[in-house]
């Protein structure tokens, strides 16, 4: 009885016991709470899997000179061209591990070179890696349309070219067995510079990532 008292007696009981059951909700609450976070986060961390971020961070074209022909098909190019893209792991935790990366370069939908190639490399989680290709060609066939040709003339006349960069390959996830393929379609817009003369700034451009709808990917 002595106990019972001093815990809580009188007119006060109902009241005291009241307060004992409120802060014991409120204590449950934030540890639920609490435990929930932790869940979430772990799912986000280990759970779900992020595909990479990119952007074309930077580009130089030296040179860029159609021969036309009759058909249109059958002219011929020459070009230098230099592109820095930045791919970024956003995962937490998981590494990717990437296949070798093959890079096209195109103009009006057409492929003019297929020739660059980045070896195949692991990304850390929440980390940035930077791929940066050259490539260059005299007189390489480009089957352009007659559209295409007239499209190529215009866009010289100003100087200033639009040129698409993809990049294919596969990708794996550390701790996953599924081999994901992946795309990187980055468009550059390129202004045509001289190589004796300071480089035209270049608007740093978000690439698209195209990703396999596959489980695990």
């Amino acid at each position: 009885m002595a106990f019972y008292e001093g815990w809580c007696s009188g007119k006060n009981d109902e009241g005291c016991c009241s307060d004992c059951s409120w802060t014991q909700i409120a204590i449950w609450t934030v540890v639920v709470l609490v435990v929930c976070g932790v869940i979430i986060v772990l799912v986000l961390a280990f759970g779900v899997v992020r595909p990479p971020k990119a952007t074309a961070d930077d580009a130089v074209l030296q040179r860029f000179a159609l021969t036309p022909a009759d058909p249109a098909s059958n002219s011929t190019v020459s070009y230098n061209v230099t592109a820095t893209v930045s791919l970024r792991n956003p995962n937490m935790y998981r590494a990717i591990e990437y296949g070798a990366l093959a890079v096209t370069f195109s103009f009006n939908g057409t492929r003019f070179d297929d020739s660059a190639s980045v070896p195949a490399f692991e990304h850390k989680p929440r980390k940035t890696a930077t791929v940066r290709v050259t490539v260059g060609g005299a007189d390489k066939p480009i089957k352009l349309s007659k559209p295409g040709v007239g499209e190529f003339r215009a866009e010289n006349d100003t100087g200033k070219f639009g040129v698409e960069m993809r990049l294919d390959t596969v990708l794996q996830y550390k701790g996953r067995s599924a081999k994901c393929p992946l795309v990187v379609v980055c468009p550059l817009q390129l202004q045509l510079v001289d190589p004796d003369v300071a480089a035209t700034a270049f608007q740093r451009t978000k690439c698209t990532i195209l990703r396999a709808k596959k489980s695990g990917c």
